[in-house]
């Protein structure tokens, strides 16, 4: 998975908050990002994916990563104001709402199963639940 297929518009709607179930009020890139990224069917690929990652992090390292280490390994972004465009806001407040997209994440896949991460607990991601299914084995980078 690279960051292109996750973040460019013309692939995962990002910025555009118009989904089939709802229409938002205003068009927020942030939020746009996070349903696109969650958005099935690519959604519970990205969350394996993320689940994979951690745990080939934890045979790498013997621990598992930062939500940090994860979010950039899973989704690889070099430049997340070039990945999110977000011109009207300033680079602090561009900065709270990566911050709270990538928390937003983290939840999700906790959600899902497919990491364990108990935030204010430690810092450390823990392997969940990865259903391995054609389309996830298909992605992964061998």
């Amino acid at each position: 998975m690279d960051a292109y297929s996750v973040w460019h518009p013309s692939c995962m709607g990002v910025g555009e908050d118009r989904y089939e179930s709802f229409a938002t009020a205003v068009e927020d890139p942030y939020f746009g990002a996070l349903l696109g990224t969650i958005d099935e069917p690519d959604g519970t690929l990205t969350a394996n994916h993320a689940g994979l990652v951690t745990r080939t992090w934890w045979d790498t390292h013997g621990t598992g990563p930062t939500c940090a280490e994860l979010i950039e390994a899973v989704l690889e972004v070099d430049d997340w104001d070039t990945a999110i465009p977000d011109p009207g806001r300033m680079v602090v407040q561009r900065n709270e709402q990566l911050d709270l997209l990538h928390r937003w994440l983290i939840s999700y896949w906790s959600r899902l199963g497919t990491i364990s991460y108990i935030p204010g607990h430690d810092d450390v991601i823990r392997p969940g639940r990865v259903v391995v299914t054609a389309d996830a084995e298909e992605n992964e980078p061998r």
